[in-house]
């Protein structure tokens, strides 16, 4: 809100922002890290799980995740112009749908992986654009991972969809902090719903 409100406070009419455009895509996993506590060094610790499950489902987390255990194609959940969105443009709501990467049999879902391109071709004799996604060299920002409840996290089979809705927003109490309401779907290669569930999580200013 606060580069927002410095561009309508100074930007020139015929000037620009850098970058001055934005996406942000959404990607399915496979994440096995749960099952590290059925045997951590020969003990297990399966006792451990649920408080690690509790806190994979509720807090978004920023990390580095592999892009070879990425399953599903990257798709565009919603495009930027900065130079003209409003305030109330950065919160949204919109449908997506995910299928197997080309070549998959089946493969677990356990996680949604977010990530952002940003483009500087505003009149731009040499337009420059780089990606945050996972298949690229990683950056400062990482990407943000949202967990599939484990009990709930399904094994998608080719032929198959995952859809539904994606909501991002500030937090109503500190808007430093991200909001995350997904609601997802498996669809059969028939079209019918397999299985479903949602995830609510936050992304934390610390």
């Amino acid at each position: 809100p606060s580069v927002i409100s410095a561009r309508h406070r100074f930007l020139k009419a015929t000037g620009t922002m850098f970058p001055n455009a934005c996406q942000i895509f959404l990607e399915g996993g496979s994440d096995s890290r749960l099952d590290y506590w059925s045997n951590v060094h020969g003990i297990d610790m399966s006792s451990m799980r649920k408080s690690i499950e509790m806190e994979l489902t509720t807090e978004a987390k920023v990390e580095s995740f592999k892009n070879e255990a990425i399953i599903t194609d990257r798709v565009e959940l919603i495009a930027f112009d900065l130079n003209s969105c409003s305030d109330l443009d950065l919160d949204f709501e919109t449908p997506f749908r995910l299928q197997l990467k080309s070549g998959e049999e089946s493969k677990k879902l356990d996680v949604l992986v977010v990530s952002f391109d940003i483009d500087f071709n505003f009149n731009c004799t040499v337009p420059v654009s780089f990606t945050t996604g996972c298949h690229a060299t990683p950056t400062h920002w990482y990407q943000t991972v949202l967990w599939l409840e484990p009990r709930v996290a399904p094994t998608l089979f080719v032929g198959e969809e995952m859809v539904g809705s994606f909501k991002m927003g500030r937090n109503a109490k500190n808007p430093r902090e991200m909001d995350f309401h997904v609601l997802w779907r498996v669809l059969d290669s028939s079209g019918k719903v397999r299985c479903d569930g949602s995830i609510r999580s936050k992304l934390n200013a610390n």
